[in-house]
C-alpha cells in the first residue's frame, strides 16, 4: 500500500508479507544436498513510528522466519532422482497453493545441473555465490557474496526473528554448523566464510538461502521494513 494523507502527515501503513521460500544447497560427490524451507511474514503491529523531519508516520512491523522443514537427500543421489525428490516437495502444501519460491545454489555443480532440473519440470531461482561484498542479478540468475547470505542469517538470528522448529530432525545438526562456521580476514580485510576443515556447511547455507530471498531478492534489497 502507499501513503495515506493523515492531516498534515502521511502515513505508511505495515506491508503485509506472507511466503514460503525454499533453499537448496546441492551437494557434489562428497557432500548432501540441504534443503531448507521458510515461512517468511512481515505483520504491522498497530504501532507508530514518528519521523518529525519527514512527517511520516509509520507502522511497526514485526518480521519471522519460521524454519519449518530442513532435510539432508542421500549421499550419491544422482541428480535426476534429487530433481524429482525436490519437485515432490513443492507439489506439498502450503508449498504449492502458495507457489513458494525454490532458490537454488549452482556455483559448485555449474548451471547444467540446474538446467536439469528445469527440464524435470522445476522453476529454480539460480544463486550463484562469489566472493567480494555485492549482489547483481542478469535475468534468473544472481550473483550473490557468501557474505551477504552469512550476514543476513546472522542478523536473522540476533534480532531473534529466526525460529526453528522444535520437532525438526536435522535441528541439532543446523545448531552443530552455526558452531563450526567461522568468519576469516583475508589480508586485504575482506571477510570470508566457511566451515572448520572437515565439518559442514550445507544447512546453514540452505537456510541463508531463504533468508536472503525474503529480503534482497528480486530487487527487494533497497527496501527497509521498520521493525519492532
Amino acid at each position: 500500500m502507499g501513503m495515506i494523507a493523515v492531516g498534515d502527515w502521511k502515513y505508511v501503513p505495515a506491508r503485509a508479507v506472507d511466503e514460503w521460500v525454499v533453499g537448496v544447497d546441492l551437494g557434489k560427490s562428497a557432500d548432501n544436498t540441504a534443503i531448507g524451507v521458510i515461512h517468511h511474514t512481515v505483520k504491522g503491529t498497530g504501532e507508530d513510528i514518528v519521523d518529525n523531519r519527514l512527517k511520516i508516520r509509520r507502522e511497526k512491523t514485526i518480521r519471522r522466519f519460521d524454519l519449518l522443514h530442513l532435510q539432508r537427500l542421500p549421499l550419491g543421489m544422482n541428480y535426476v532422482a534429487q530433481a524429482h525428490a525436490i519437485g515432490e516437495l513443492m507439489q506439498r502444501e502450503p508449498l504449492k497453493s502458495t507457489r513458494a519460491k525454490l532458490v537454488i545454489d549452482q556455483s559448485g555443480v555449474g548451471a547444467g545441473v540446474v538446467d536439469l532440473m528445469e527440464a524435470n519440470g522445476l522453476r529454480p531461482i539460480r544463486l550463484q555465490i562469489t566472493a567480494g561484498s555485492e549482489q547483481t542479478h542478469e535475468g534468473n540468475v544472481y550473483r550473490v557474496a557468501k557474505t551477504i547470505l552469512i550476514s543476513k542469517l546472522e542478523a536473522a538470528m540476533h534480532s531473534k526473528e529466526l525460529h526453528v522448529a522444535a520437532d525438526l530432525s536435522e535441528a541439532e545438526s543446523l545448531r552443530d554448523e552455526l558452531r563450526d562456521f567461522q568468519r576469516h580476514v583475508t589480508a586485504s580485510g575482506a571477510n570470508t566464510w566457511s566451515a572448520r576443515t572437515g565439518k559442514h556447511d550445507d544447512i546453514v547455507l540452505a537456510v541463508s538461502y531463504g533468508i536472503w530471498w525474503s529480503t534482497s531478492g528480486a530487487g527487494r534489497f533497497w527496501r527497509e521494513e521498520l521493525r519492532v
